[in-house]
């Protein structure tokens, strides 16, 4: 039986406010919270610790969302996380780009706690039914070539 480990988000914003409150909510809930103010420790948390999830601010110095998104999509230890982009900038050119470049969900700011709370919930759930889903398909290929080794 596989050990359930905490559901991890990582919250990537430069405004140093917002990153508290949101890590403060999503910690209030139960939820396991890692923070980054900069998309380079974005990317090195992301492949260092086992992060089921993303919020990212669009706008940041230096890194903006999408290069960080970018960045995740092309190296293979993060290319999975589902990213949620929370921004300003609630633009439907925004919105429709960040669908296209892969992101799971769009939050426009200000972001209402129970939305937020819904939404990263919602993206949580459905890693771990996909999970559960995976490791029972892992034991029904065990079990057959268990009996197909017998037979």
């Amino acid at each position: 039986m596989m050990e359930r480990r905490s559901e991890t988000v990582l919250v990537v914003d430069d405004t140093e406010d917002n990153l508290l409150i949101t890590a403060c909510l999503l910690q209030a809930a139960g939820i396991r919270c890692l923070t980054a103010s900069r998309g380079w420790l974005c990317l090195e948390i992301a492949k260092r610790e086992p992060v089921d999830l993303i919020l990212l601010d669009l706008i940041m110095p230096q890194m903006d969302g999408w290069t960080i998104l970018a960045a995740l999509r092309d190296d293979p230890a993060t290319e999975q996380i589902p990213v949620i982009m929370f921004t300003c900038d609630d633009r439907f050119a925004t919105r429709q780009r960040a669908m296209r470049e892969g992101v799971v969900d769009f939050l426009p700011r200000p972001v209402v706690r129970a939305r937020l709370l819904g939404c990263v919930r919602s993206h949580l759930n459905a890693i771990a039914r996909a999970r559960a889903i995976d490791a029972m398909g892992q034991t029904l290929d065990s079990t057959l070539a268990a009996q197909e080794d017998r037979g």
